[in-house]
């Protein structure tokens, strides 16, 4: 599906800050706000754009080009009448769709997960379908945006001034090529914002609607939206795996770190590398075995446990996540994991000379192994996930485990922290053992 942009206004709103640049071309978060828009409808599966343009138009030309640099194909569009209302501009460029089109405003950030399922639903050829949001929380200037009643799925009234509304305008539109039609008739009508044009197809029902469920998105219209939208979207960054002491702590940490690493060249790849060198003195200080070096090891540990979660913070905000990253990462992961468990007991050797620590380090990190490996292979072998209702009570996170180590070391609890782990994660192995027998025999019958 292609996708069409408006980026024809010239902002008034922004202008105390703009100096007289696009507002489109204002950074949100290391990258320009149109730039966000098209990251996120390529990571949505959009590679065609047509981007109609009127007040600065050749300067935001000029900035994004042909799209080669950002992996799609651009063209513009120019609407000389760009100080008329939007339904002028997206008219503009009728000529340049003759199937089902995403519309996006230039101004308006959101979360791609949104984008890619309002591209599913089918749609009449008479129809056009807007993603809402219900949270009526989430916007920084209720007068100035859009509102919807909805009911049944489908819009029954939309406008800025609109007194009683159960849901917000996004700003992301899927529409049928018919829309040019209704635009046509408004715009002659002397009705020419793509609103009033929305506003035709609802008393036959033809504006249908796509919850947001509370996705990020945003509408940048001045600089105080802009300082708004930067903090829904490290928000955002959180996700719905996270274990327990990443949400409660690790995450208000990490995403302000991201919020201003963002701002720099540093990849993921390079955090990820960061936090296997910080492995290294950790390991030197937990490996001493006496005070305050243990302390130390320890925040190192909940440091690195915290730092974790920059990698796929950055690479969602700088669009650059890949399966080769978090390949990297877990695999780096075990690196780090490994040089703590064994400094830790390397360091309680030297004081105590109590061998049975070095057993109990190694089958921990043996059980570490197995904790990624079982499940990886039984799916391999089966087609079938490693999955038994009894691991969601025994299923510790990486964020707590990095949690009882680095607490074990602070505290000088290293080896409670270490059998608390080596009885865990043999538990879980014995729990994956059982359910793998259960899907297997399961399986069998099948067959």
């Amino acid at each position: 599906m292609k996708a069409l942009i408006i980026a024809a206004g010239n902002g008034t709103r922004m202008q105390p800050v703009t100096c007289g640049q696009h507002k489109s071309l204002m950074p949100l978060l290391g990258l320009r706000i149109i730039e966000r828009v098209i990251l996120g409808a390529k990571e949505a599966g959009i590679c065609e754009f047509v981007i109609v343009t009127g007040y600065k138009g050749r300067k935001l030309q000029g900035f994004l080009g042909d799209g080669t640099k950002y992996g799609i194909s651009i063209s513009f569009v120019q609407n000389d009448k760009w100080k008329k209302a939007n339904g002028i501009s997206t008219l503009a460029a009728r000529n340049h769709f003759s199937k089902n089109f995403v519309l996006l405003m230039s101004d308006h950030v959101f979360n791609p997960n949104t984008l890619i399922r309002i591209q599913r639903l089918k749609l009449k050829n008479n129809e056009c379908a807007l993603a809402i949001e219900k949270n009526l929380d989430s916007v920084l200037d209720v007068k100035d945006t859009t509102k919807v009643m909805v009911q049944n799925g489908k819009v029954i009234a939309l406008n800025k001034n609109l007194e009683v509304f159960n849901a917000y305008d996004t700003g992301m539109f899927v529409c049928s090529p018919y829309i040019f039609k209704v635009l046509e008739k408004t715009t002659k009508q002397g009705k020419n914002s793509l609103s009033d044009g929305m506003r035709m197809l609802i008393p036959e029902g033809n504006l249908r609607t796509l919850d947001n469920k509370g996705s990020f998105w945003a509408d940048c219209d001045t600089w105080e939206d802009i300082k708004f939208a930067q903090k829904k979207f490290v928000r955002s960054l959180s996700k719905s795996e996270d274990g327990i002491i990443s949400k409660g702590l690790n995450r208000k940490i990490s995403t302000f770190i991201s919020g201003y690493l963002v701002n720099t060249p540093i990849t993921p790849n390079i955090i990820s590398f960061i936090i296997l060198f910080l492995a290294i003195p950790t390991f030197f200080l937990l490996a001493s075995g006496i005070y305050p070096w243990l302390i130390f090891g320890g925040l190192l540990i909940q440091f690195m446990s915290i730092l974790d979660g920059c990698d796929g913070e950055l690479a969602r905000l700088k669009f650059k996540e890949s399966k080769w990253g978090g390949f990297l990462d877990a695999n780096l992961d075990k690196y780090i994991d490994t040089a703590v468990v064994s400094g830790m007991a390397l360091g309680y050797l030297k004081i105590t000379g109590n061998y049975w620590i070095i057993p109990i380090s190694l089958f921990i990190i043996f059980g570490l192994g197995l904790d990624g490996y079982m499940p990886n292979k039984f799916q391999v072998m089966t087609g079938k996930r490693l999955n038994f209702y009894m691991l969601k009570f025994v299923n510790i996170k990486r964020d707590v485990r990095l949690l009882i180590l680095s607490l074990g070391a602070i505290f000088n609890l290293i080896l409670p922290s270490l059998i608390i782990l080596l009885l865990f994660y043999h538990f879980k192995v014995v729990i994956r053992l059982i359910s793998a027998k259960i899907i297997n025999d399961q399986l069998k019958i099948e067959n």
